[in-house]
């Protein structure tokens, strides 16, 4: 019962901080969900149609939109941040459209790293945007989960508690011509309670740790029909279930191709592993090179329902025993459907090559979704995981780890906007070891305040 209470005070401090800082209200809701479908028949289908047709829209495909199937709205936003590169040399009436699909999918473009405020802004070739969060995590953990997390980074405090720390997230885009931008994103946080950046034991200020460095920098453009990524970047698969967004993987190249079926084949290294975005020792290495090539398909079912799936090869030089093995293959396979307005069903499974703790599955539904231009516009997540210790490289929030004794539980993610561009995001979960060895749960929650520039 004392364990119980003391649970329900914690969460009660980390509700009552968003409550503090939010400014109109109360309800939470779930991080905008960039595999949400644009629905069928809006009007943004003809708009891009008709930007294709104009010659602003290129690399995705000469196909049209026909109605024979819905995008996501990431996929569509993609197409929208194809424009507002090329939106120097649009006409005057494109220029309206442009504006249009910018506002409708500023989040979206935001997440891309594409500044929408005007076209005058688009259309200057250095543009910066990111956001500034702040944020408090509390741990309530029993079992073998106890005083675990300052050791595998998910706080740079020795034991478990609480974390209230700032951070900012920079996004800087260069436009090198129609066809090829440079991006690179910088994430730095500092820890409330030592004054320091995210180290374990809390280093002093002005002692800079790698693990909140965190970004991205590569050249992505257009050759033909064929989209290209190249040098450090962040990859999420699919549905997620093997690595999920935000993990900020891999240092290669990407090819990306195809319209209404796409193919995607990523080739170069995974990074290693280190504390503060943790990867499952059991497949990515801490000590060596993890050699990494990846194949997605998309494509739709129908005009509500779409297929995914994706494969991942790991090969190192065997000197790190603690990976299973020095060639490592994990596959997924998933589905989505709009089943009304607002709510998307979701559910994904996959494999590994290990011999036992090798299967994996998340199942969960969405709810409308936060516009970042709309202040009280929320959307929420709730899935159910279960990851086995040698399934996944990465299959959850990096606010957690411990994949190596494999996770199972539930869920709840979610954002609300207070304001334009001012909102918060929460996660919780509740999650047990599969190796059949550890023991306990793992519990947490977490809520930030965001602000979007």
């Amino acid at each position: 019962m004392k364990k119980g209470k003391n649970l329900k005070s914690k969460l009660a401090v980390a509700l009552a901080l968003a409550s503090l800082i939010s400014f109109t209200g109360s309800a939470f809701a779930a991080t905008s969900n960039p595999f949400g479908d644009v629905p069928a028949k809006h009007w943004a289908y003809d708009a891009v149609n008709k930007l294709k047709h104009d010659g602003l829209i290129d690399g995705d495909g000469k196909g049209s939109f026909q109605g024979e199937r819905t995008v996501t709205r990431y996929e569509m936003a993609q197409m929208v941040a194809r424009a507002v590169w090329n939106a120097e040399k649009a006409s005057a009436e494109d220029k309206v459209l442009i504006d249009k699909l910018s506002a409708e999918f500023n989040g979206e473009l935001k997440s891309l790293g594409v500044r929408v405020d005007t076209l005058e802004k688009k259309s200057d070739k250095l543009t910066f945007n990111g956001f500034l969060h702040l944020s408090e995590q509390i741990w309530d953990n029993s079992g073998d989960f106890k005083n675990h997390t300052g050791l595998t980074g998910d706080t740079p405090h020795p034991r478990d508690g609480h974390y209230p720390a700032l951070g900012i997230d920079l996004n800087i885009n260069y436009k090198v011509n129609d066809k090829w931008q440079v991006k690179i994103e910088d994430e730095a946080v500092r820890d409330f309670r030592s004054g320091g950046y995210w180290s374990n034991g809390g280093v002093a200020d002005g002692s800079v740790s790698a693990a909140q460095r965190n970004g991205q920098m590569y050249a992505e453009g257009v050759v033909g029909a064929t989209t290209v990524k190249a040098g450090k970047f962040d990859y999420g698969a699919a549905y997620g279930l093997m690595v999920a967004p935000g993990r900020k993987g891999v240092e290669g190249v990407q090819f990306a191709v195809g319209d209404k079926s796409k193919t995607t084949l990523t080739y170069g290294y995974f990074r290693q592993g280190w504390v503060g975005n943790a990867t499952n020792p059991n497949i990515i290495s801490s000590t060596t090179d993890n050699h990494y090539a990846a194949l997605e398909f998309g494509a739709p079912i129908s005009s509500d329902s779409n297929f995914k799936a994706a494969y991942h090869n790991i090969t190192t030089d065997g000197a790190d025993s603690t990976v299973f093995s020095d060639n490592i293959n994990l596959w997924e396979v998933g589905a989505d459907k709009v089943i009304a307005k607002d709510l998307q069903l979701f559910a994904t499974y996959g494999q590994s090559n290990a011999s036992t703790q090798n299967k994996a599955y998340i199942a969960g539904v969405n709810y409308k979704r936060a516009d970042l231009n709309t202040p009280g516009s929320y959307g929420l997540t709730a899935r159910y995981i279960r990851a086995e210790a040698k399934s996944s490289i990465a299959p959850d929030n990096y606010w957690v780890s411990k994949y190596d004794w494999g996770l199972e539980g539930p869920e709840l993610s979610g954002m609300v906007m207070f304001d334009k561009n001012v909102g918060m995001t929460f996660w919780a979960a509740s999650l047990k070891a599969t190796d059949n060895v550890h023991t306990g749960k793992l519990n947490t929650v977490k809520a930030e305040l965001d602000f979007f520039f």
